[in-house]
């Protein structure tokens, strides 16, 4: 109970003190008179009633207050939390039994010991700007810090500092509410490592739904092929003999190329693809990209390449680098079923090359568009086009290595237009490290 309760309890009774008072100096001043006699004393019994009652009342109230404090005395004895106060600098005033485990010192030592001193080194200097800032804008904070107790391992702990005042709203000192998070950040850790071993196991299961999809059709078209040459080779022509020749060919070619995007994927996504730079002249790199997708009879002339600088020269990996972009083209044309030309154009800006492949297909539906680079999947709107889900995954891991950006824009039956922005860095950046994606 503070000053200004105290004095507010004891209102009622000075106020019953002066009215016996005054009832004394009107008997000492009165004729003797029984009526008038009479009168006083009933005031006087009525006084003394009234003070009876508030000495009930101040009895009960002081009761109240007692069982209220008794209460908050054991609430701080027995929370798990660490609770403080300390004066302005952190040295402690108060401390509960749970701070004394907490920094495992005993209770008779802790008091006139301040904070800091049990904070680790390597957070000490981060912890004294942050008690700082609280003196200076006198509000409360809260946040994390590493602890270490006295002949014990460190551990990280939860803060919460409020500012204490006097009557006047001056800053007198602090309240400290400190928790240990230990088993917090271990629970956290452990639903990490549960989510990732959920995302692997979804992982594994498009994978295997994907090649097992993706190696059907030409294993099919290879054993039919096979049998039809095996059994009918004799009255087969010349011209049907080749188109079955033809068939396993494009059919084994198409499963080697699966197997090589996965071992390719499973490289980048182990951080143990390599990266090699080197000297490339891309416009020479890119016509010659669109040359040999030219050379499929379904993509004559479809690609539209344009340059506007002949000397856009920078260090790439030219393996990652066709993968890139033979990638982007090949989806391009593969999604615009129509035979719709397909742009794609190479810029340069200042320092910066950036290439701009864009098609007229079917687009990628919004909500597809935040997974397309995850691996295996695929958009909903694919249908039965042939398609594993890793081209765009191996595209964003080859972009990473070379420091690059790629960006997509796309609409339903409008097109996509991916973008993809490259450093133009000379060979000793890369020799010096500022390569910070390349593996080790």
């Amino acid at each position: 109970m503070n000053n200004q309760q105290s004095a507010m309890n004891n209102l009622p009774i000075q106020l019953s003190q002066q009215r016996l008072e005054s009832f004394l100096n009107r008997i000492n001043q009165a004729t003797v008179n029984p009526e008038i006699l009479s009168t006083i004393l009933e005031e006087f019994s009525i006084t003394l009633e009234e003070l009876y009652q508030q000495q009930q009342e101040l009895v009960t109230t002081n009761n109240a207050s007692q069982i209220e404090l008794q209460h908050y005395r054991e609430l701080f004895n027995s929370t798990s939390e660490a609770y403080f106060v300390t004066n302005l600098t952190g040295q402690i005033h108060t401390a509960n039994p749970a701070a004394s485990m907490m920094l495992n010192i005993s209770p008779n030592y802790i008091i006139g010991k301040t904070l800091p001193g049990f904070v680790a080194e390597s957070h000490r200097k981060a912890f004294c700007n942050q008690l700082e800032q609280v003196i200076q804008s006198s509000q409360s904070m809260g946040w994390d810090v590493q602890l270490q107790p006295r002949h014990g391992k460190s551990f990280p702990a939860a803060i919460a500092v409020s500012p204490i005042r006097d009557n006047h709203g001056n800053l007198t000192g602090l309240r400290w509410l400190i928790s240990d998070v230990s088993q917090r950040q271990q629970a956290e850790v452990l639903r990490q490592e549960l989510a990732e071993q959920q995302e692997l196991s979804e992982l594994k299961s498009r994978f295997l739904s994907t090649v097992s999809h993706e190696f059907r059709t030409p294993l099919t078209t290879i054993l039919s092929s096979s049998e039809m040459l095996e059994r009918y080779s004799d009255r087969l022509s010349p011209e049907r003999k080749a188109i079955h020749f033809q068939k396993i060919s494009q059919s084994v070619d198409y499963m080697t190329q699966l197997l090589e995007d996965i071992l390719i994927y499973s490289k980048a996504d182990a951080e143990k693809l390599e990266f090699n730079p080197t000297v490339v002249d891309l416009g020479e790199f890119c016509q010659n990209v669109v040359e040999d997708l030219h050379l499929e009879a379904a993509n004559q002339e479809r690609i539209q390449f344009k340059c506007n600088d002949d000397d856009i020269g920078g260090n790439f990996d030219p393996k990652l680098l066709r993968q890139i972009v033979s990638n982007l083209l090949t989806n391009a044309l593969k999604y615009s079923p129509n035979g719709d030309p397909v742009d794609f154009e190479l810029n340069r800006e200042e320092n910066q090359a950036i290439i701009m492949i864009r098609d007229r297909g079917i687009g990628i539906p919004p909500n597809d568009q935040v997974h397309l680079f995850e691996p295996f999947h695929r958009a909903q709107n694919t249908g039965t086009i042939n398609g594993t889900g890793l081209g765009l995954a191996i595209v964003k891991k080859a972009v990473d290595l070379h420091q690059g950006k790629i960006s997509v824009q796309s609409q339903i039956d409008i097109g996509t237009t991916f973008t993809i922005k490259f450093p133009l860095l000379n060979s000793k950046n890369f020799e010096s490290g500022d390569d910070k994606s390349s593996p080790d």
